[in-house]
């Protein structure tokens, strides 16, 4: 029996107060750097999509290391870095420009975190400045550069030096105040306006380790999505929360109710719902924006109707055909943000409306057809090379009537690099799949399209399930291989050429 949905439809009364605006470093908040969790661990990996200022999607790898007697920082170093962030950037507003050192006391950082006072709190502040600079970040594409406008692979920290009260400076006196030096990634990052603000007033009021990482991370997640409503899969969320993920739906909805819910009633979620994905074995989270987070000023630009309409016209073209096709529109906005870019969509929308049409009954068609493109997309499903697809007809239309020499050898270009790419999943293929485990292998993805689309594969016949069941073998085995990229293969396929 399928569980139960859960929808939090009720929106609670939110106060309205004076939004007090903080601006964070946006690739250090967007990195997962603070763990929403404290425990002693000293290393931990984020791998995660995401999009070049150019809009093409890149995988991002981050491993983030501590020292045992410090560990890694958690919630309350994310609290005493945004409370950091407001100094800093006052300062900066005095001077025009941000330089090191930046100096505070401690007793302003624990009146603007509301904290009671106590002689404890200082000795939390000397641990988090220590943390920050015993923290190694290494970095595959997940730091941004503003002023070279690219990701780095690199090794970073976050503050170079500090000193803290009462130590000694060169002149032999003694410090005051805690004075930073930050790395200068950092400091280049903040005087560039690589920022991402945020409601400080909203923040301190939750109490939730998950709802303070989730917090700044559904500003993110809205604005890129319009402010529309958006779906994570539980999975990949708790590895950005660093938080363990259960198998069991009942669960995991329980440890990420309470943080949700608080989330609704500061104004930064209207709803949210917790389901089961298209395929079953996983679950994923819906979550709609709430009032206060989309009056933050920010936003303006993607709730304005002329501003929207410009964002619109960057979407993919295959959004509408997706819609047109009977996809919920929310629906199809969240694959083109999670659906990479090099994926053949419109290709394979195509060919599941091939499929579709493959019904042996010839009268009823499927009762669910969006789902099943969006299963065809989720699950990129494996285009045979013999189906002509609009882009291969185009191709080869443009090929026969030589319409324009750079155009077509741009085309062809990319129908030689698929041709090369399936060339290395045939190999890849008979290696690991001699005949006998080949039959073996394909009953199981047949196994699997069964329990997935159990309508669809009871209407269509044994030759296009074999055939579907050999695409989607083909697709992990792809996911699974070291392909280059187009570009890649183009320069050295032009080099090869040359030589």
């Amino acid at each position: 029996m399928p569980e139960p949905r859960h929808d939090t439809q009720t929106i609670l009364p939110v106060v309205i107060e004076e939004v007090d605006l903080v601006r964070v470093e946006k690739s250090l908040h967007s990195l997962g750097f603070f763990a929403s969790t404290a425990n002693r661990e000293i290393s931990r990996t984020i791998v995660q999509i995401l999009r070049r200022p150019d809009g093409q999607r890149i995988q991002a790898k981050a491993v983030i290391e501590g020292i045992p007697s410090l560990g890694l920082p958690t919630t309350a170093d994310r609290d005493k870095y945004m409370a950091f962030m407001k100094f800093a950037l006052d300062q900066r507003e005095l001077q025009g420009q941000l330089t090191n050192p930046i100096r505070f006391s401690g007793a302003e950082m624990i009146k603007l975190l509301r904290l009671r006072k106590g002689g404890f709190h200082y000795d939390e502040i000397n641990d988090w400045c220590k943390r920050m600079v015993a923290t190694t970040i290494m970095s595959e594409a997940s730091i941004f550069m503003a002023d070279r406008r690219q990701y780095a692979t690199d090794t970073f920290h976050v503050f170079d030096r500090v000193v803290l009260v009462g130590e000694e400076l060169n002149d032999g006196t003694r410090s005051e105040f805690y004075q930073v030096d930050l790395s200068q990634w950092q400091l280049t990052n903040l005087n560039q306006g690589y920022l991402l603000p945020l409601d400080f007033n909203a923040y301190l009021k939750l109490k939730r380790d998950i709802a303070k990482a989730l917090f700044g991370h559904l500003s993110v997640w809205f604005y890129a999505s319009r402010g529309q409503s958006v779906e994570k899969k539980y999975p990949d969320l708790c590895q950005l929360l660093n938080v363990r993920a259960y198998p069991h739906l009942s669960k995991a909805r329980e440890v990420l109710e309470p943080s949700l819910e608080e989330l609704t009633e500061i104004g930064y979620l209207s709803s949210w719902e917790m389901i089961r994905t298209s395929r079953g074995a996983d679950f994923k989270l819906m979550l709609s924006p709430g009032k206060r987070l989309l009056s933050l000023p920010n936003f303006s630009s993607v709730v304005n109707p002329e501003a929207r309409a410009a964002l619109e016209a960057r979407l993919p073209g295959w959004v509408g055909e997706l819609v047109e096709k009977g996809v919920a529109e929310r629906k199809a906005r969240q694959l083109a943000l999670d659906i990479p870019d090099e994926q053949a969509v419109s290709d394979q929308i195509e060919y599941a409306e091939y499929l579709i049409q493959q019904d042996r009954r010839g009268r009823v068609k499927i009762s669910n057809p969006a789902g099943f493109f969006i299963w065809a997309i989720e699950n990129n499903l494996c285009v045979p090379v013999e189906f002509e697809t609009s882009r291969k007809r185009r191709l080869r239309e443009a090929q026969q009537q030589a319409d324009g020499e750079h155009r077509s050898r741009a085309m062809q270009l990319e129908n030689q690099y698929e041709e090369f790419c399936q060339e290395q999943i045939r190999k890849e293929l008979e290696s690991q799949y001699p005949a006998d485990r080949l039959e073996s292998a394909l009953r199981d993805q047949m196994k699997a399209i069964k329990r997935e689309q159990p309508e669809w594969f009871g209407r269509i016949p044994e030759v296009t399930r074999r055939e579907v069941a050999l695409g989607r073998l083909k697709s992990a085995i792809r996911d699974n291989l070291s392909l280059p990229s187009f570009e890649h293969w183009t320069k050295q396929n032009l080099q090869q050429q040359l030589f």
